[in-house]
């Protein structure tokens, strides 16, 4: 390590979500926090942006290699729904990535229904996808992870309510190098359950690394990089 390496790390932080979802398809948030409410008559779906601003590394021609990638909640998370086809199933995603994501409707459902993007898909899913999803290559998606919450009947009470637990935990984080001047943070929060109403807790994503400097030609291929994939969207 030269004089000229920091050690850092990156934190994008998320705000707590409630919502109230009714049987005529109406979403109602309660405690939003910058969330975007994209809900449609059947299912709920919620995005938080936030970013990390790297443009004083980028001035002075710096790169960021992460090592890792972790998150923390603040919380439980809980709901109280009727029973539905779904399970009672809640989705929370933090994907942090050097270029932007679309936050429509139909991006942010694929990520939530088919999985997370970066992965090569097979041609009949593709053929049903018009918008960016799963068209983006996976090195500037630094920090992926879902997690699938389901109803737990053994901490539910009189009313229905319960805490939910996690019944998948998915992680798809390139931690590859990056030289972007603004890391494009998303929480995804996505539920087909209704009748009901629910709650995530706040939530941050940490990236532990080192900026460092790297010789001229191979910090000109990595902008020149960053460039081809923020047009593959």
């Amino acid at each position: 390590m030269t004089d000229e390496d920091m050690q850092r790390t990156l934190v994008a932080e998320f705000g707590p979500l409630s919502w109230l979802a009714d049987r005529d398809g109406n979403v109602t948030p309660y405690v939003q926090s910058g969330y975007e409410n994209l809900s449609q008559s059947t299912d709920t779906l919620f995005v938080e942006e936030v970013h990390i601003d790297l443009s004083g590394y980028a001035l002075e021609k710096k790169t960021f290699f992460p090592y890792s990638s972790f998150e923390q909640r603040g919380g439980a998370v809980s709901g109280s729904f009727a029973d539905t086809s779904e399970g009672r199933l809640l989705r929370d995603i933090i994907i942090v990535s050097s270029i932007p994501l679309t936050l429509t409707y139909e991006n942010l459902s694929f990520y939530s229904a088919l999985g997370l993007p970066g992965f090569t898909m097979g041609a009949s899913t593709l053929a049903t996808i018009t918008g960016e999803a799963y068209r983006i290559n996976r090195d500037p998606l630094i920090h992926q992870h879902a997690l699938v919450y389901s109803h737990d009947t053994t901490t539910q009470t009189t009313g229905g309510a319960s805490i939910y637990r996690v019944v998948s935990s998915t992680n798809a984080s390139s931690l590859e190098p990056t030289a972007a001047d603004l890391l494009y943070c998303y929480r995804i929060v996505y539920s087909s359950s209704t009748d009901g109403q629910g709650y995530v807790p706040p939530a941050r994503v940490l990236i532990p690394g080192m900026i460092s400097s790297e010789p001229k030609l191979e910090y000109m291929m990595r902008l020149k990089r960053s460039y081809e994939l923020a047009n593959q969207v």
